[in-house]
C-alpha cells in the first residue's frame, strides 16, 4: 500500500473518532432530556427489563428520568399497569437488554448505539466486498456510512432510526450475500421481518425489492414466495401476540398506525404537509367532521380504530382532495430537499447526502446491474406506498440512508471504471 492511501486511511480514520467521539459526547449529556417518541421507547424498555412484559408502569415522566439520575431504578419494584402496542417491539427490547446488562445506565445505552453503528459499518464493508469494488472505493463508503449526518442527527436521542439503520444494513448486506454466493437465503427473509418490527416505516421495502427481483429474474417464484412467507411469520409472532394479550379482533403490529394515518389524510395535508414537520401534524383535525361516540372506542385499539375510521370518513366525504393530498405527499417523500428550513451542518449534510443519493439512483436504473436496479425500484416502491397510506419524511427516512449510501458508492465506482476504460483505450 503506498504512503498516500496510507496517510488518507490514517486522516479519514482519526476523522472517524473524532465524529463518533464528539457524538458520545453531545448524546451523553443530553441523555436524561429526552420526551415524546423518546420517552415512550425508554418507558417500554425499562417495563420489559422490571416485568417481562410490553407495556406500562405506574410511573411518572419525572419519576421515570430521576430514577435514572438517582440509580433507584436497579433495585427499584415496579407494578405493571398495562400491556401496550404502541410503538414497534425491536428498539424496546435492546433498550432492556442494555438496562439488564447495564444497571439501568443510559450511558450505557448511548454508547450501545455507538457500538452497533461501528458493527453496521463492518455489515456495510463486507456488503460493498460483493460487487468488486476498488479497496479505496469500498474504505471511502465505509467511511460515508460512519459519519452519516442523518445517523449523527438520531444517535443523540433515544429515537428507533438508528437501530433501523443498523437492521437495514443487516438486512442489505444478507440479500447480496444471498444474491452473489447464493447462501443463507432464509437469513434474508428473517432479517427482512426484524426491519419491519424494528419500523413499520419499511413494511413494504423487503417485499418490493423480491418483486423487482423477481421481475428481473435474479430468484425464482418459489424462492420469492418462501421469503415473504418467512419474513410473514417473524412479524406474525408479534401480531399474534397483540392479537391475544389486547384481546382484540384486529391484526396490528402497532396500535399507533391509525393517528399515523390520520396524520397524513386531512384537510390541512395540501397547504401544510412538509419532509420535515410531517410526523408533527395534527391527528386530531379529523375527528372534527365525524360523528362517532367516544364510549365506542376504548383503549388504545379503540383510538386506532377511531383515527382510522375518522380517516376513511374524511376521504370519503372529501373525494376531490384525494389526488391533491397524494400529489403532496409523494412529491414531499422524494424530495431530498428540507420544505422547511432546518439550519445546521449535520442538516446541510443530510441533504447533501440525499441529493446525491436521488441522482445515483435514478443514474442506476440505467447504467447499474440487475440487482443495483431492483433496489432502487424496491425503494421507489415501497416509499410510493407507505406515502399514500401514511406520510413519509427526513426521520422515517433517515435508515435507508445505508441503501442510499450503497447507491452512491456503486455508482462512483462505475464512473471510475468508465473514466479509465476510456483512458486505456485512448491511451
Amino acid at each position: 500500500m503506498s504512503r498516500i492511501k496510507i496517510l488518507i486511511i490514517f486522516s479519514l480514520s482519526f476523522v472517524v473518532i473524532s465524529v463518533l467521539g464528539y457524538n458520545f459526547h453531545v448524546a451523553n449529556n443530553l441523555k436524561y432530556d429526552f420526551g415524546g417518541d423518546a420517552s415512550d421507547f425508554i418507558y417500554l424498555g425499562l417495563t420489559l427489563a422490571k416485568t417481562g412484559k410490553y407495556g406500562k408502569l405506574n410511573l411518572s415522566h419525572s419519576e421515570l428520568v430521576e430514577g435514572f439520575k438517582n440509580g433507584s431504578h436497579r433495585n427499584q419494584s415496579y407494578k405493571f399497569s398495562s400491556h401496550s402496542t404502541w410503538r414497534p417491539p425491536v428498539w424496546p427490547a435492546i433498550i432492556a437488554f442494555c438496562f439488564l446488562i447495564s444497571g439501568y445506565s443510559l450511558g450505557f445505552l448511548v454508547a450501545f448505539k455507538i457500538i452497533l453503528h461501528l458493527l453496521g459499518s463492518w455489515f456495510f464493508y463486507k456488503t460493498l466486498g460483493y460487487f468488486r469494488i476498488r479497496r479505496i472505493i469500498i474504505y471511502a463508503g465505509v467511511f460515508l456510512y460512519l459519519v452519516n449526518p442523518a445517523w449523527q442527527l438520531y444517535s443523540r436521542v433515544f429515537l428507533s432510526e438508528p437501530i433501523t439503520l443498523f437492521f437495514m444494513t443487516l438486512f442489505i448486506w444478507s440479500l447480496t450475500r444471498f444474491l452473489k454466493t447464493g447462501k443463507l437465503f432464509w437469513l434474508n427473509a428473517l432479517l427482512g421481518g426484524v426491519l419491519i418490527l424494528s419500523h413499520p416505516y419499511y413494511i413494504f421495502l423487503p417485499f418490493s425489492i423480491w418483486f423487482f427481483l423477481f421481475l428481473y429474474k435474479k430468484i425464482s417464484i418459489r424462492k420469492t414466495f418462501i421469503l415473504s412467507g418467512l419474513a410473514i411469520a417473524v412479524v406474525s409472532v408479534w401480531i399474534v401476540r397483540n392479537y391475544v394479550v389486547l384481546d382484540t379482533d384486529k391484526l396490528l403490529i402497532t396500535t399507533s398506525s391509525g393517528a399515523v394515518m390520520a396524520k397524513g389524510w386531512n384537510g390541512k395535508v395540501p397547504q401544510l404537509h412538509t419532509n420535515t414537520k410531517g410526523d408533527l401534524a395534527d391527528e386530531t383535525l379529523v375527528l372534527k367532521d365525524f360523528d362517532y361516540k367516544r364510549s365506542g372506542y376504548t383503549g388504545q385499539t379503540g383510538m386506532m380504530e377511531l383515527y382510522k375510521d375518522a380517516t376513511f370518513n374524511f376521504i370519503k366525504s372529501n373525494p376531490e382532495l384525494i389526488f391533491p393530498i397524494i400529489i403532496k405527499k409523494l412529491k414531499s417523500a422524494y424530495n431530498p430537499f428540507p420544505e422547511t428550513p432546518r439550519p445546521g451542518i449535520l442538516e446541510t449534510g443530510r441533504v447533501i447526502y440525499q441529493v446525491l443519493a436521488l441522482v445515483t439512483a435514478l443514474f442506476l436504473l440505467f447504467r447499474g446491474s440487475i440487482i443495483t436496479k431492483a433496489m432502487v425500484w424496491g425503494l421507489f416502491l415501497s416509499t410510493a406506498m407507505i406515502t399514500v397510506i401514511t406520510y413519509s419524511g427526513f426521520r422515517f427516512r433517515m435508515p435507508q440512508s445505508s441503501l442510499e449510501i450503497l447507491f452512491i458508492i456503486l455508482a462512483v465506482h462505475f464512473l471510475i471504471e468508465k473514466y479509465r476504460a476510456v483512458q486505456i483505450k485512448h491511451g
